[in-house]
């Protein structure tokens, strides 16, 4: 068994954290201002200063998803964050969404789509469990 499966803090879905909002300072063209910022947000919007109030974004802690390999450390291959982009052009954006990466194309998801994903997930792992448990039954060892 893996000893780091996951990273990140999961939130239960009935804390307030998840529909609480906080003022905060955002760095806004040289000026500091002071937005709206839900209290699952872990940007730090002065340290990663915008040019335009409308480019605010927000995003939650990571979540990885990590890979052994034989002989060397853990690799990451994937990891998932909480994101609202209040000023997207992209409607779907300006809502709540699960954005995943493989460090490549990021994809954003709706809740809806992010458990269909999560299954699809768990699917997977029973399909790699059951290949771990042919491998042993072929002699193959940690």
């Amino acid at each position: 068994m893996a000893t780091q499966q996951l990273s990140g803090t999961r939130v239960p879905s009935s804390s307030n954290t998840l529909t609480a909002s906080r003022l905060v300072p955002a760095m806004i063209s040289g000026v500091t201002v002071h937005i709206e910022c839900p209290a699952w947000c872990t940007v730090d919007h002065v340290a990663d200063p915008e040019g335009f109030l409308a480019d605010i974004w927000h995003g939650g802690d990571y979540t990885h998803l990590h890979a052994p390999h034989m002989g060397s450390s853990d690799d990451m291959i994937a990891w998932a964050r909480l994101g609202i982009d209040p000023g997207s052009s992209t409607p779907a954006h300006r809502r709540p969404f699960v954005m995943v990466s493989q460090g490549g194309e990021d994809k954003f998801q709706t809740p809806e789509q992010a458990d269909a994903f999560a299954d699809n997930l768990e699917a997977f792992a029973a399909q790699i469990r059951d290949l771990a448990r042919q491998a042993r039954t072929f002699g193959g060892s940690q």
